[in-house]
């Protein structure tokens, strides 16, 4: 006999009401693999959807918790600044970015396993929950370590928006299909990241920073309303009383724990490496020394200890899994990187704006959505998708190098749309790879694989900035120390190392020269994304192309 899943792994209907409705259907891999039943579902769940209809309206209920969750982030890097003015700690305004970060790494793991256990709807309720509580606090925080501790609540929820959603739009259409449908999740988290900014200035500027946080809440609300009200999934019986102590029986805590303090001591390591302590001290070898030991001991619990591991090991042997996540992470890596030299670029060339030359981002956001919407659309017509990412790190490499060789200090109009491949081309992957990871796995490892792989590319966010600031700032100073000399050079090389404005107001030959020299680091980020990207389509050789 059939039984509803607690998932939303069925086909999804519209009632006349135009409320959601599940009915199992077939949608297991054609790989030969046998699929085992979700944990705490019945067996022989099927997963497919009949309309697009039902898809859509599924689809359409989750946009809204990943429109809101993207433009969070970049809301508050708008009023970063302020905030941490306001407490008198202008130096601690990158915390409120990392504390986010923090739970969003930390509580990235466990959503998949919790999801297979407790079901998708549920655990997407929390995770919006968590959110709206953070901001709360944000809002209404007294002191600067209540606000960060606000945005880490924040983040713990917003890695299940990003996870949750992600699992179900896998759970309810055809594998096939997969790609095109988060390519509008895709659509919605890119206008969230391109309007949070420029909305965030405004409200800041205007009503104050403490509302950027507390008008979230009503739009939280409004979507775990419609998850309530439209996502009616069938939810399984509990048999006994015992039944919820057993499952949280299930759940690998030493394992989380493990993980998660792994992913908080390297993340901040990272993240505030040259910012609130010198790349070369104490502070550095105990994060890095502790996240390994860490690391390698969840490593050996989910192997020998865990019962029920939080993320099974035996994933990473599975056709495409490892190579996908490899890939993700270099696209991503190389992405983020371009857009963090990007305004630095037209700030110091042009002496452009925040607000100006974020608007140079644009063509990279279009191109992030253009790529993934075709993506999905050929995966949809050929089932195939090996090629696809080859092509993404080809065309992406393409953006970087028109960089190097042509952003020299006097970028036109045309010039400025070299970053378009940049952004097609990590669209194309960010499609293709998500169904190249779940091609061929069995359904009950898709949530924890995708668990796994939203952790990676969040973490490659953080390293593809890091890493090119890093290379700037190394590259840059280097380029100073040998081209200016004389007195007051120090004092010169100082303050251009600190202050872009600085730079962009500098006037005759030392402007050339400093200019120049900050160039040269420019381009030396450009090579890291290149490199990143070549080695993606590389990687995208090794691609088992299961057709779909």
């Amino acid at each position: 006999m059939v039984t509803k899943s607690q998932y939303g792994t069925q086909d999804a209907l519209q009632d006349e009401e135009g409320v959601v409705r599940s009915q199992p259907v077939n949608n297991a891999p054609t790989s030969g693999d046998e699929e085992s039943p979700l944990l705490g579902e019945s067996q022989n769940t099927e997963q497919t959807v009949k309309t697009a209809a039902g898809v859509g309206a599924i689809v359409a209920v989750l946009l809204l918790g990943e429109f809101i969750s993207n433009a969070d982030a970049t809301l508050v890097m708008a009023a970063a600044g302020r905030v941490s003015s306001d407490f008198n700690r202008l130096r601690d305004a990158s915390w409120l970015s990392t504390g986010y970060t923090l739970g969003l790494c930390a509580a990235q793991p466990m959503y998949g396993k919790l999801s297979d256990i407790y079901g998708r709807k549920p655990l997407l309720l929390i995770s919006y929950f968590l959110f709206a509580v953070g901001c709360i606090i944000c809002g209404v925080g007294p002191q600067m370590w209540t606000v960060i501790l606000g945005r880490a609540i924040s983040g713990m929820g917003g890695a299940g928006t990003m996870i949750i959603s992600s699992v179900i739009i896998t759970d309810i259409v055809p594998r096939r299909d997969v790609a095109t449908w988060r390519s509008y999740v895709n659509i919605a988290m890119t206008l969230g990241r391109s309007l949070g900014g420029p909305v965030g200035g405004l409200l800041s500027d205007t009503i104050g920073w403490r509302w950027l946080f507390l008008i979230q809440v009503p739009f939280v609300a409004l979507a775990a309303f419609l998850v309530v009200v439209k996502l009616q999934i069938g939810q399984k019986v509990v048999s006994n009383k015992d039944s919820t102590l057993s499952k949280l029986a299930n759940v690998d805590f030493l394992g989380t724990g493990f993980l998660g303090g792994a992913i908080v001591a390297i993340t901040c390591m990272i993240d505030q490496g040259g910012k609130s302590f010198p790349w070369r001290s104490w502070i550095t070898v105990v994060m890095g020394g502790g996240g390994l030991i860490l690391f390698i001991s969840f490593v050996l619990v989910e192997a020998y200890v865990a019962k029920d591991p939080i993320f099974n090991l035996r994933i990473l042997r599975r056709p495409n899994v490892a190579i996908s996540y490899i890939i993700g992470f270099l696209q991503i890596m190389a992405q983020l990187g371009m857009l963090f030299s990007i305004p630095l670029y037209f700030q110091v060339t042009q002496g452009a704006s925040t607000t100006a030359s974020g608007g140079h981002l644009v063509p990279t956001i279009v191109g992030n959505t253009v790529g993934g919407i075709l993506a999905g659309l050929y995966v949809r017509k050929t089932g195939r998708y090996k090629l696809l990412l080859i092509l993404a790190g080809l065309i992406s490499s393409i953006a970087y190098v028109l960089l190097y060789l042509f952003w020299n200090g006097n970028t036109g109009f045309w010039e400025s749309l070299y970053v378009f491949p940049g952004g097609f081309g990590t669209g194309i992957a960010s499609a293709a790879g998500f169904v190249a990871m779940t091609a061929i796995l069995p359904s009950d490892e898709i949530a924890m694989a995708t668990s796994g792989y939203m952790l990676l590319i969040s973490f490659a966010m953080t390293a593809g900035v890091t890493m090119c600031n890093s290379v700037l700032g190394i590259e840059f100073e280097a380029q100073l120390r040998r081209n200016v000399r004389g007195p007051g050079s120090e004092n010169i090389i100082k303050r251009a190392m600190a202050d872009t404005d600085y730079i962009a107001h500098l006037t005759g030959q030392i402007r050339e020269v400093v200019l120049a020299c900050y160039l040269s680091g420019l381009k030396h980020t450009y090579v890291v994304s290149s490199v990143s990207s070549l080695a993606a389509a590389f990687f995208g050789l090794f691609i088992r192309n299961h057709h779909l």
